[in-house]
């Protein structure tokens, strides 16, 4: 039975207010965890979290060579290069501009689920794709200048983005028909096995002696950032176009502004105002889409007639 339309957008809405919190929590992780280590960690936890979950709610996990497969894939494609990446390049950039950059994101999907699922990419789509990027870059602005130092940061992130669009397109296509969160098995399970052994060859010794607000930020992130918005995504992708749900990039740079301004007080500004007019319109003119003339007359003779 498909979801009702209100368990839809609750599901996306949820993920989108996950997700703009944790470029915040990542940034302020790194700062007592090593990249690797906190994602090697954060998908421990994680794993362990799904694992209780399928056992006392008795979900069985499909024993299918393609339910492997796929897992696998999605492990390095939604998590381990995604998020090695990212950690990384936000060592070296501002969370700001890893937003911007990952605002790009909705294009590249719409353009790898064009080719790959078929769905049509409209003028109205690319108008509003191109809207949604540039409201996230007004709203920040002030982080776009990047030095010589920035740009290995910067395109860290990039590609962190397009492994993103990858996978966020090879869930849509081969993970449908399997329970969200037995979907986020094994692609915890080897985002854990893969960045505990890039941690080890990359970092030295492994060292788990944080202090408390990085062990915080670690469990928010696997409790909320991975578990939660991450089955709510999986969840939501299987009733909507990838397309459409990648437009949460660029909603979740509005929920980040909104969280600064209810939990930091910081100041929202006419100029992030006007990005967030620009996003939401953009996401707007791409979603919906007015009534062509022959549906409008379609349904004027329905009304007149009533059905065949």
């Amino acid at each position: 039975m498909a979801p009702s339309r209100v368990a839809l957008v609750s599901a996306y809405l949820g993920a989108c207010l996950i997700w703009g919190s944790t470029w915040m929590a990542i940034k302020v992780g790194l700062r007592g965890a090593a990249p690797l280590t906190s994602i090697a960690v954060r998908m421990t936890i994680a794993a362990l979290i799904v694992l209780v979950i399928l056992r006392v709610r008795h979900i069985a996990l499909p024993g299918e060579r393609r339910f492997v497969r796929i897992g696998v894939f999605l492990g390095f494609f939604h998590i381990v290069l995604p998020y090695s990446l990212v950690y990384y390049g936000e060592q070296h950039i501002p969370s700001g501009l890893a937003a911007v950059l990952y605002a790009a994101m909705p294009l590249v999907v719409a353009l790898i689920a064009r080719m790959a699922l078929g769905e049509r990419l409209t003028p109205r789509k690319i108008m509003g794709i191109l809207s949604g990027i540039l409201g996230v870059a007004v709203i920040f602005s002030d982080s776009l200048r990047i030095g010589s130092n920035q740009a290995i940061g910067a395109a860290a992130v990039t590609c962190s983005m397009l492994a993103a669009s990858i996978g966020s397109v090879a869930t849509k296509r081969w993970a449908y028909g399997y329970h969200p969160l037995a979907s986020l098995m094994i692609p915890f399970s080897v985002g854990a096995a893969a960045t505990w052994l890039l941690a080890l060859i990359l970092e030295g010794p492994v060292s788990l002696h944080f202090d408390t607000t990085t062990w915080a930020t670690i469990i928010y992130l696997a409790v909320a950032g991975s578990v939660t918005a991450l089955g709510l995504f999986f969840f939501v992708i299987q009733h909507l176009e990838v397309t459409v749900v990648s437009y949460q990039t660029f909603i979740i740079p509005i929920v980040a502004v909104l969280l600064g301004w209810a939990i930091l007080g910081e100041t929202i500004t006419a100029r992030v105002a006007l990005g967030a007019v620009m996003i939401l319109a953009g996401v707007s003119l791409a979603i919906f889409a007015p009534r062509s003339r022959a549906r409008r007359n379609a349904q004027a003779r329905l009304r007149r007639t009533g059905p065949a």
